[in-house]
């Protein structure tokens, strides 16, 4: 079975390109409202003379008419008239394409202030198609080991593990979650060992690259046995590899996964079966190995503290937590709770990471601006909970100043425990159920 909980995480390895994806989504001169004393009759004013530069170009493309598109896209973004600041954006990225071609850091700079405007419009699917944009705008310009392809892939990873973690977007085919392995498993073997940050780099890559393999088991668990069935290779009927492929290089041929009497065929439903949990299994053998990996990289590390060992440890088993693997989790939270009573000058770090339940995973992929939009809706108060040895929420309540607001907002507080799942609170290596207490703009 896979945990149907959603950990957030930070990673400090990612801050950079998550710096420029938040920059990316920020919307010019104000989310969205008149500022600065601009009066709204001020700025359709700057609209009607923009237009009337439009109306101009009879049709036409030249060099200064994607500046005209963009100055009005930012107009209209600023009146609230987001569809029409959309067209705006599109046609300045169609005469930048015009005349500058398929690529160029003019278009680059466009997309990034339009993915702004379609976070506000939650138009995610054109948001993720963006992201993907500009990897691929970034390859063409700067080459893979550039430091800008580099940050584009990594906001691009981080981007599609968020959307799947909140639920707002599951992208399909080469569009899912199982990309975002591919490209941390990438970035790790790219990862120059000249690098002066060299290892906790790689056991960040290989960190995210684990919890990439973990939502990929979900995203595969999810999926309905229809999508698994198989096809031949060639002539061969009996060389037979299903449709459904992993990032670790596909599956293993197999004659029982053939479409053979589909219909009514026993053994073929059960192929189906078998091939799924195969394919689920294996993206958590994975994750596990890339979070085996982390904790190697750090140990390589010729300075690194104890601290650092023991959050890669403690990750290690809210990851196998999070995958229902509760003994694995169990052993990997014993063997952190050892290393941090190994001395006394460690005992207070093991208490500020284990005496109290903390976000699991919370230190792996950074957070995006729609983070702090979901805190918006809450009711401001106190919320408390339990969480149980395996990590689930239990017994949720609410305090704050006004009732029918606080039920009101108890379904987006729900939502926002079931994004941020808990870590237990280790007790002489053992997980025990234990009570939380904390703002609900904390979650």
């Amino acid at each position: 079975m896979i945990h149907k909980r959603s950990p957030i995480a930070c990673l400090c390895t990612l801050l950079l390109a998550w710096a420029g994806a938040s920059a990316a989504l920020a919307q010019p001169q104000g989310e969205g409202t008149v500022t600065q004393g601009q009066s709204l009759q001020a700025l359709s004013q700057q609209a009607d003379r923009y237009e009337q530069q439009v109306s101009e170009l009879n049709g036409s493309y030249d060099q200064g008419s994607a500046e005209i598109f963009r100055s009005l896209a930012s107009v209209y973004w600023q009146m609230g008239q987001l569809e029409e600041a959309a067209n705006a954006y599109q046609e300045a990225l169609q005469a930048l394409r015009v005349n500058e071609g398929l690529a160029s850091e003019s278009q680059l700079a466009v997309i990034s202030e339009f993915n702004g405007l379609l976070f506000e419009q939650e138009d995610w699917e054109q948001l993720d198609t963006h992201f993907h944009l500009q990897v691929d705008m970034s390859r063409r310009l700067y080459g893979v080991s550039d430091v800008r392809y580099l940050r584009a892939s990594n906001t691009l990873a981080g981007w599609k593990i968020r959307a799947f973690q909140t639920g707002i977007y599951q992208g399909r085919g080469d569009r899912s979650i199982q990309l975002a392995a591919e490209i941390y498993r990438t970035l790790a073997e790219q990862l120059p060992e000249t690098d002066p940050n060299y290892h906790r780099r790689l056991a960040g890559y290989h960190s995210a690259q684990g919890l990439a393999h973990f939502y990929s088991a979900r995203f595969a668990a999810s999926l309905p046995l229809e999508e698994f069935r198989a096809a031949p290779q060639g002539n061969n009927v009996q060389n037979c590899v299903p449709t459904i492929l992993s990032v670790d290089g596909g599956a293993q041929p197999s004659a029982a996964a053939c479409q053979v009497n589909q219909g009514s065929d026993a053994e073929f439903f059960a192929s189906q079966q078998r091939e799924k949990s195969q394919l689920v299994r294996r993206h958590l053998g994975n994750m596990r190995q890339s979070f085996m990996l982390a904790i190697e990289a750090l140990e390589n590390a010729p300075d690194v503290s104890i601290r650092e060992q023991a959050v890669a440890i403690l990750n290690y088993g809210d990851a196998n937590m999070l995958a229902e693997d509760y003994h694995r989790a169990r052993t990997q939270y014993a063997m952190a709770y050892e290393l941090l009573s190994a001395n006394p000058q460690s005992i207070q770090l093991r208490d500020e990471l284990m005496d109290q339940p903390r976000k699991a995973l919370q230190d792996i992929v950074g957070e995006l601006p729609f983070d702090s939009k979901l805190q918006d809706s809450e009711a401001l108060g106190t919320i408390s909970f339990d969480v149980g040895e395996r990590g689930e929420i239990l017994n949720i309540s609410i305090e704050g100043m006004e009732d029918a607001l606080i039920q009101q907002n108890l379904g987006a507080i729900a939502m926002m425990l079931e994004q941020s799942p808990y870590r237990p609170r280790i007790v002489e290596g053992r997980p025990v159920q234990s009570r939380v207490s904390i703002s609900t703009g904390q979650l």
